[in-house]
């Protein structure tokens, strides 16, 4: 119910938004085929909304982070959802798309564990919609995510006093230094190939809108996804040059 009163937020809002482009500017011929990165600068709405699609059919993070509530109180930056701890050698590359990811990752953890602080579904849903709205509307700067976040606190108080139990929510930074994701060593077999890699996420945001590929020197190539964990046991991801077909 809350992920879907949060959808139907943004699809409203993206609605909105392109409804007001439509009306207030010329019909201009279709335009050329774009990367991902133009597709995501054109419409910030509509892609938001796809890559917090994405990123909830790939939420598993979110729950290997999950932590209990601070008698405190809720931090909502307890998890400090960074591009760097999440994509890693990846932060530059990803750019604004990276911005959308991490924010899609910590508004799902919102959901998740505030509903476990006893706040309602649907006006929590409504007050995460409001906040991601204002990210979209401003491009996703710092600055309006620290106006985002005031106005979110904000919400949630009015929410907890009419909520008898509710924890308090609360917003304070304790980031600084966060590291960046787990760095990727790896060899290829043959060892004269040269990969290149994309994270998992990121690969499922290109396809709706590819994780590693090698090419050798004779022309072969070889594409897929990889398992991190052979990196976390032996330190190496081997790529394997696949056989040639039979004839």
């Amino acid at each position: 119910m809350t992920k879907a009163v949060t959808i139907a937020f943004l699809t409203l809002f993206v609605t909105a938004a392109s409804w007001a482009q439509s009306a207030g500017s010329p019909s201009t011929p279709a335009a050329a085929v774009q990367s991902s990165s133009e597709k995501v600068r054109e419409n910030l709405a509509t892609q938001y909304v796809l890559v917090k699609t994405v990123v909830g059919k790939t939420i598993g993070v979110v729950d290997a982070r999950a932590q209990p509530i601070e008698p405190e109180g809720y931090n909502l930056l307890k998890y400090c959802w960074t591009v760097a701890s999440v994509l890693g050698d990846w932060t530059e590359r990803a750019g604004l798309t990276g911005q959308m990811v991490v924010r899609a990752l910590e508004t799902y953890s919102w959901q998740r564990d505030l509903a476990r602080a006893g706040y309602p579904a649907e006006p929590l849903a409504q007050a995460i919609g409001r906040y991601e709205a204002m990210l979209v509307a401003a491009g996703f700067t710092d600055a309006a995510r620290t106006r985002a976040l005031d106005g979110l606190t904000t919400e949630l108080d009015g929410i907890r006093r009419t909520t008898p139990g509710t924890a308090q929510a609360r917003a304070v930074e304790r980031c600084d230094g966060q590291p960046r994701s787990l760095g990727l060593n790896y060899t290829t077999t043959p060892e004269d190939g040269r990969a290149r890699f994309i994270p998992y996420v990121l690969h499922e945001i290109c396809q709706t809108q590819h994780v590693y590929g090698v090419r050798w020197p004779d022309g072969s190539t070889a594409s897929g996804r990889f398992d991190p964990e052979q990196s976390r046991s032996t330190g190496t991801v081997i790529l394997r040059r696949r056989p040639p077909q039979p004839k």
